[in-house]
């Protein structure tokens, strides 16, 4: 009888290990799809302001009360301030977009300085 549960212990093994198998490469696969549409996101030229509030991991209406605020303090200076003081950004037919190499920058500016961001 030992011999009997000795080979069935080893089947059943067998069966868990090829099972376990089978679940880590169908969740690796699945995780492939994901670093891909993830990076592809991140290689895009422009960004939206949702796009862009994601990656900054702030809520749109937030992002959108700093672009404003921005706005209204750059329109209130003389004319010359650094490039990276305000979020950086293009319109286009009314709608925001910005690029990930000047928001990364915008983000190293403004923590270089310990500049507080208005709301």
């Amino acid at each position: 009888m030992s011999k009997h549960f000795l080979s069935l212990a080893i089947i059943i093994l067998s069966l868990s290990l090829l099972f376990c198998g089978y679940q880590i490469s169908k969740d690796a696969g699945n995780n492939d799809e994901k670093k891909t549409s993830t990076v592809l996101n991140v290689e895009k030229g422009l960004w939206t302001m949702e796009e862009t509030a994601q990656y900054l991991s702030l809520p749109v209406d937030q992002l959108r009360s700093i672009v404003s605020s921005n706005d209204f303090e750059r329109a209130n200076l003389s004319g010359i301030y650094d490039t990276y003081r305000f979020i950086p950004y293009i319109e286009i037919k009314g709608e925001k977009y910005f690029n990930k190499i000047q928001v990364d920058e915008w983000i190293k500016y403004n923590s270089l300085n310990w500049t507080e961001i208005a709301l």
